[in-house]
């Protein structure tokens, strides 16, 4: 009769355990989910308020602003044109054939 009456006590024990744990991590999980509601909340919130500032000073100076694009969009250009420069000679020397000089 001991052996099933701790039987019994361990399996009330672990039901207990069990329980205890299915309500902290139900917990846990309504808490992560309220965080991340209000952490994308307030990220939309501020990428609007970004938008619309982009939209108020572009509109407030658009001179600047097609400086800025115009010199955003060179500087792609130059990056661009380096880079194939690059590419370029490197193809080059790699068809070139390695013929080590001979010893005279």
């Amino acid at each position: 009769m001991t052996n099933t009456t701790t039987t019994k006590d361990v399996a009330n024990d672990v039901a207990e355990t069990s329980g205890t744990i299915a309500e902290k991590a139900s917990a846990t999980y309504a808490s992560a989910k309220e965080s991340v509601t209000d952490a994308a909340a307030k990220s939309r919130d501020a990428v609007s308020s970004a938008a619309r500032s982009t939209a108020e000073t572009v509109k407030a100076h658009p001179g600047a602003t097609a400086a800025i694009v115009a010199g955003a969009a060179a500087a792609i250009a130059g990056a661009a044109f380096g880079a194939s420069k690059l590419i370029e000679k490197k193809r080059e020397a790699d068809a070139t054939p390695k013929v080590p000089p001979s010893a005279t």
